[in-house]
């Protein structure tokens, strides 16, 4: 039974004024035995809401080190403590998407004591959030995290640092052992992925990349390379995930994030170590730790891929013709592209033409004729259009606010590919034209 709780009950911050150390807790047995009444009416079914989600025991490090990390972080719980395991995913990019479905994960795995969800937060966004915490307005339900309760941190090097000083260390030689790393940077940023997110990353760790377009082969590569550069092989985690989120969200300012359709997140296996390749072969449990991860989040619809590559295209069904007629535009809302006929019908002619190339390059790796995109994909790109109402796509936000566009994996990647198969997809070549000569223009690289 999903539980819903009240952002307004008193927090740990406001009911206490001061908090004892770790090693001081432990050394009074007098104040363990309180503990253990405590938790035991933690885990009672007959205890307040409010004591059973709410009870904290800090764990302050003595580290000299602790005063100079960047964080709103806040100490164990006592599950962790009693445990001395906590599942940490950590959120890195928190705009419109990594907010949204960080969010949900954060509210999903609320009332586990013993999982913390982290935020990497940078500039003016930090600054507000750590002081006034997060909220989203949603299409599937308003929710908010308060500053509080809102683990934000500066860098990832930061983030890495709490939990090495929450755990006093810990048995991956240092390093910042999180369960799962959440990237949600655009592909502007993929460049810096690999070292932005090093501190973090554990032989055991997953991550998912939450971002358009054709990404994973140039990321793999990176992270090898990164590797090969510290004498190891393989991409320094568990495994990689490509998410392709179909959905309309934006950041309307720092800390507010407004979801007005959809929230679909379809997520395949990019590389797995067990599998031992990085051509999206996976084993069972690679599938079963990432529906794990969002079961608890349920008013997100999830679906695994099993064929990644397939889900990159379907994805760019929407993203090519709606996003790149926007653009090409001038930057203007979905609503004036499906309503026009003119637009409309480029539109198709793009669907088209993207459909063809994503058949063309799934059949030359192999894919057999029932993983073929069809009619299917293109009706479902345009119902769903029809009814997104006045949604501006990200790269129209971009052009507007003269900020960096993604250009390379969202839209020129595509063209490439179809150049590569020998695929006509001219309404789609000269829509790419007119982005790059937009880009050029106004320097948003």
């Amino acid at each position: 039974r999903r539980i819903r709780y009240d952002s307004r009950r008193p927090t740990r911050c406001q009911r206490t004024t001061h908090s004892l150390s770790l090693s001081t807790i432990l050394s009074q047995h007098s104040m363990l035995c309180s503990i253990a009444l405590v938790m035991l009416a933690v885990s009672s079914k007959w205890a307040p809401t409010s004591i059973r989600h709410s009870f904290h025991v800090s764990a302050l490090s003595t580290s000299p080190t602790d005063n100079t990390i960047s964080s709103s972080a806040k100490p164990l719980t006592t599950s962790a403590v009693a445990t001395g395991k906590t599942k940490r995913i950590a959120i890195v990019g928190s705009g419109a998407v990594g907010s949204y479905y960080g969010g949900r994960l954060w509210e999903g795995m609320r009332s586990q004591s013993n999982t913390n969800v982290m935020f990497h937060l940078r500039n003016e966004n930090y600054e507000h959030c750590s002081k006034h915490g997060i909220d989203v307005s949603s299409y599937h339900g308003d929710f908010s995290i308060p500053a509080e309760e809102l683990l934000a941190f500066r860098t990832t090097d930061d983030m890495a640092q709490s939990v090495v000083n929450d755990s006093g260390g810990d048995e991956n030689g240092g390093s910042g052992c999180f369960d799962w790393v959440v990237c949600a940077l655009k592909s502007t940023s993929l460049d810096e992925v690999p070292k932005l997110i090093e501190p973090l990353l554990s032989p055991e760790t997953r991550l998912l990349v939450l971002m358009n377009g054709l990404i994973e082969d140039d990321l793999i590569q990176m992270m090898r390379k990164q590797q090969e550069l510290k004498g190891l092989d393989g991409v320094g985690c568990k495994a990689v995930y490509g998410g392709m989120a179909l959905i309309c969200s934006n950041r309307l300012s720092p800390g507010k994030i407004s979801h007005t359709f959809g929230g679909k997140l379809v997520c395949g296996v990019a590389y797995s170590a067990d599998a031992k390749d990085d051509s999206g072969k996976w084993v069972d449990s690679d599938k079963q730790a990432i529906l794990d991860l969002f079961e608890p989040a349920t008013p997100v619809p999830f679906e695994f891929a099993p064929n990644l590559r397939r889900g990159r295209w379907w994805k760019n069904v929407w993203n090519l013709p709606f996003s790149g007629i926007s653009v090409s535009m001038g930057g203007i809302t979905v609503d004036r592209i499906v309503n026009d006929p003119s637009l409309r019908k480029l539109a198709y002619k793009v669907i088209d033409e993207t459909i063809a190339i994503a058949n063309a390059d799934l059949i030359k790796h192999g894919c057999s004729e029932d993983e073929l995109l069809g009619e299917e994909t293109r009706d479902e790109m345009m119902t769903l259009s029809d009814n997104m109402g006045p949604y501006k796509p990200s790269t129209m936000l971009d052009l507007h606010a003269r900020k960096p566009m993604e250009v390379k994996y969202l839209f020129r990647k595509a063209v490439d590919r179809a150049d590569e198969l020998g695929v006509d997809c001219p309404h789609l070549e000269t829509l790419v034209c007119h982005i790059e000569a937009h880009q050029r223009h106004h320097n948003l690289f």
